[in-house]
């Protein structure tokens, strides 16, 4: 009962310290008391040893390209107490791009990536799709939905891995030789959101393997200033990734630095205190580099996904980091099996096309007087943009719609029929709206 009170009071400390950064992870604390259990914590050990076994015998190899992508089907758990948890597929969608975008080095903002890194950058050759095949066999859209008892508590502090344990309310994992499980729920505590998401390292307990994320959390633009990167940050963890400060700073005394701890990766600078849901390029914490760095002081390495830099400065996983997470795809077997796992890529939906996208536009009122209201529904995107036309094919007026709402003036415009066009790169759609004064 200590043992279990104190490990209760440790996770509360790192989750409460973790509320000051800019994208709070709990996935220590969840892997510290995961070691409790003695077989998990001897698995663990032991993947790591042959990962880093395996990496020592085929390092050269992994410098070149592999020009073979892996292609790892996902599930997403939607556990959801009410409708503002039940998180639309346009909002999945649109978060599997930016996997993609971010694991394949093509993120657009990769170019703001600095010179003495951006060498560094890697194309993982490594995608995420969403699962076609269930575990039956039967098709799937790769999102599975389960209503949740309104007390169920899923929050990493009293209620962790409750999200993947139908007792408690949650869903059941996949099979994680086959899928990557990724669970979406509320995990705030007294109505504060404290952890936007945790993960597991491979080695996991296979029931309990996989990402789990703060609700409205996940997705691009899921809240503004939001791109999407705390779920590129678990998939990291998912695949041996760990901090790039290697976890080692001292959360209640922040002018103690150390630099002595390792994230396993060479190419990554040592850093002692991660960052604070900033951008500050100016931040050099350590001087004490791997043998890769040669005499070179490199700063710290903020663009990095495994910081907690914001979600705009962030824009590569490294070569070194590359390498890591191949080492345990070819020596964990559940990473290894997912590889050629039979549930396969969806195709029933396009991850960047919605089919009823001109059901999702809502123009109200219509007929409109002095204003139009334009609201764009279930989506995660906020880069759309509006063009107003009159009945001959005339511009009237063009602007972009933020978060998802926008209106427009109307009181200068004659009476008659107009036309209103939504579109971003993927989805358009052209509404009639009648103008009445």
């Amino acid at each position: 009962m200590k043992l279990k009170l104190s490990l209760v009071l440790i996770c509360l400390i790192q989750i409460l310290n973790a509320q000051h950064s800019g994208e709070p992870c709990a996935t220590m604390p969840v892997y510290y008391s995961h070691l409790q259990n003695a077989t998990v914590k001897q698995n663990y050990a032991l993947t790591e040893q042959k990962a880093r076994q395996w990496l020592k015998n085929n390092k050269t190899q992994l410098l070149k390209k592999q020009n073979t992508v892996i292609k790892i089907p996902v599930v997403v758990h939607v556990v959801y107490k009410n409708a503002a948890q039940n998180v639309a597929d346009s909002m999945i969608y649109s978060q599997i791009n930016v996997l993609n975008e971010c694991f394949r080095k093509q993120n657009p903002n990769y170019n703001t990536t600095r010179p003495v890194f951006d060498s560094l950058g890697a194309d993982t050759e490594i995608e995420f799709c969403l699962a076609n095949t269930d575990p039956q066999g039967n098709p799937t859209t790769g999102i599975v939905r389960t209503a949740a008892p309104s007390n169920a508590q899923f929050d990493p502090l009293f209620g962790f891995d409750n999200s993947k344990k139908p007792s408690k309310g949650g869903d059941t994992a996949w099979a994680a030789s086959s899928y990557f499980n990724i669970w979406l729920v509320d995990m705030s505590i007294f109505n504060q959101t404290v952890v936007l998401g945790y993960a597991t390292f491979p080695g996991s307990d296979p029931a309990l393997d996989g990402v789990v994320i703060q609700y409205n959390y996940f997705g691009k633009y899921s809240k503004p200033n939001f791109l999407g990167r705390t779920t590129v940050h678990e998939a990291g963890h998912w695949l041996g990734m760990r901090h790039i400060w290697a976890d080692d700073d001292n959360g209640q005394n922040p002018q103690t630095v150390y630099c002595d701890s390792t994230d396993f990766v060479d190419d990554t600078p040592n850093a002692g205190p991660k960052s604070s849901s900033n951008c500050d390029k100016a931040k050099n914490t350590c001087s004490l580099e791997t043998a890769f760095w040669g005499a070179t002081d490199a700063p710290d390495m903020v663009e990095n996904y495994m910081d907690y830099s914001s979600d705009a400065c962030m824009t590569l996983f490294t070569k070194g980091q590359k390498a890591r997470m191949y080492s345990f795809l070819n020596s964990d077997p559940n990473r290894m099996a997912i590889k050629t796992s039979t549930a396969s890529c969806n195709t029933i939906m396009s991850v960047n096309t919605v089919q009823n996208f001109n059901d999702l536009i809502v123009l109200s009122p219509n007929p409109a007087n002095s204003h139009l209201d334009i609201k764009i529904k279930g989506f995660g995107e906020s880069d759309f943009g509006l063009v107003l036309y009159d009945i001959s094919g005339k511009v009237i007026l063009t602007q972009n719609v933020n978060y998802l709402t926008a209106s427009i003036p109307l009181q200068d415009l004659a009476n008659g029929l107009y036309f209103v066009k939504i579109s971003n790169n993927h989805n358009s759609c052209v509404k009639k709206v009648l103008v009445q004064h």
